[in-house]
């Protein structure tokens, strides 16, 4: 451990994965990452062909590409498994979500232009 790690106090401790099953019986709660994790994603992609009015899932603003803040929650519980800021030109993917469970997207803008866009009832696609 460096010197200036030891004089600010922090310590090196080794990292140990528990069960969920043994988590719940000791009263502790796993990620919720965890829980809902599968082969499945979501992504704001750009349009597959030339064309720039066709439609597509990019994060706008004003009906311009645009940098923004991307939350994902679980539809049932409103949990939110995972949230992402999109790349300048509006693209964003996260990876890892249960294709079978129904998500709900929410699309913040930062700057506070406009209110918050969302699509409910999506689920995850999965690579072929």
């Amino acid at each position: 451990m460096p010197i200036s790690a030891a004089r600010m106090g922090f310590r090196a401790s080794l990292v140990r994965l528990v069960p969920a099953s043994l988590a719940v019986r000791m009263g502790m709660r796993p990620s919720t990452r965890q829980l809902f994790a599968g082969p499945g994603f979501l992504a704001g992609e750009g349009p597959a062909g030339n064309d720039p009015d066709e439609i597509d899932g990019r994060f706008r603003i004003l009906n311009q590409p645009a940098r923004g803040r991307i939350h994902v929650l679980e539809r049932s519980t409103g949990i939110c498994i995972a949230s992402t800021m999109s790349n300048t030109d509006g693209t964003w993917r996260i990876d890892r979500l249960d294709p079978n469970l129904p998500m709900t997207v929410i699309g913040y803008d930062d700057t506070g232009m406009q209110n918050a866009a969302i699509q409910d009832w999506v689920l995850p696609a999965v690579e072929e």
